[in-house]
């Protein structure tokens, strides 16, 4: 059993609404039409208003953290080639903010390296680019293959959590608004699925449909022989050390340190999803911070707040740039009814 179990955690309880939303609320539902027209965002700014606890919810500030960490179970199969240092690198180079956003928006987008099989320090190119973008919490290259050994190590396990609850630390003391938790990483899906299944037989067949098209039902088939190598635990920090990534136990700690201190979180991509889920059962109550965008997350409970935005998912991350600053336009019109 992990030493992580000897933890205790203390989530405060949402804050109460205050009286003007609740007017806006009771409005809404008694179907009294409003100047604010996109009404897809109505509840999701209820719920920012609610966890902020502020008279008007804000979006001035913002940070995206991509925890990004490659999976040893990766080599047992013959996927597409996706190399997530190079691709990293690449990434780098990239302005974050297009310059008509500037003035309007604080938006920074930080790359953690938790296990990415890449030396970035030996390439000169990263230090003319890196531009304080790249966290180095590197754990070591990448995790082991579950099919042989446990992915991690417990003493890994609590590094990697921890890593996640420092970075929420320090957007709590830079008093970030909200909190946008990414993720990437060689032959992650592999490892999704293997978590999805060790929760339960109906999230993995709930899994499959959003699973790529070249992961065929062979390959589903091979996940779950190889994960059954290892004895299904009811304890999610087993599970997390049995078949996930450095970057999957990053994310749950993130997860968990920001319910703590009350920033609300965004997530997008299925290992952040699965993370959430894995959270939740560690600290039942975490979903409450939380809202997925996207249709990832539409097999969840009621309990998980998500956003049927139609925004694509991709290994960059970069995708939330464009989601933000209309959020940010839409929030305006929100607060100002």
């Amino acid at each position: 059993m992990s030493s992580l179990n000897n933890l205790s955690f203390d989530l405060k309880p949402l804050k109460p609404l205050k009286a003007e939303l609740k007017e806006k609320i009771q409005a809404e539902k008694s179907g009294q039409k409003l100047n604010f027209q996109p009404r897809a965002f109505f509840q999701f700014f209820t719920w920012l208003n609610r966890v902020q606890g502020k008279k008007q919810a804000q979006l001035l500030n913002i940070d995206i953290l991509s925890f990004a960490g490659d999976h040893g179970i990766n080599a047992e199969f013959s996927t597409p080639r996706f190399r997530s240092g190079e691709f990293l690198m690449d990434a780098m180079r990239q302005e974050t903010m297009p310059e008509l956003w500037k003035g309007n928006l604080s938006l920074q987008h930080f790359w953690v390296d938790l296990g990415v099989d890449y030396a970035f320090e030996s390439n000169i190119s990263y230090w003319l680019n890196h531009n304080n973008k790249l966290i180095n919490s590197k754990i070591k290259a990448r995790t082991e293959s579950f099919s042989s050994y446990p992915a991690m190590t417990d003493d890994e396990l609590a590094e990697a959590f921890y890593s996640g609850r420092k970075l929420v630390d320090r957007a709590h003391y830079q008093e970030k608004d909200l909190l946008v938790l990414h993720s990437l990483g060689e032959g992650q899906i592999f490892s999704v699925y293997a978590l999805a299944w060790a929760l339960s037989i109906s999230d993995a067949k709930a899994w499959t449909k959003y699973l790529p098209a070249w992961l065929g039902q062979e390959v589903e088939q091979e996940i779950q022989r190889l994960a059954k190598k290892h004895p299904i635990s009811h304890n999610p920090f087993t599970n997390l050390c049995f078949y996930g990534g450095f970057e999957t136990v990053a994310l749950c700690g993130a997860i968990i340190r920001a319910a703590e201190k009350g920033i609300p979180f965004l997530l997008a991509d299925p290992m952040a999803i699965i993370a959430w889920q894995y959270a939740a059962k560690i600290v039942p109550g975490v979903e409450q911070y939380g809202y997925a965008v996207g249709n990832f997350a539409e097999h969840l409970s009621k309990d998980y707040g998500s956003f049927k935005e139609n925004m694509s998912y991709t290994a960059s991350g970069r995708e939330w740039y464009p989601f933000i600053w209309k959020m940010q336009q839409e929030l305006r019109q929100f607060n100002a009814q």
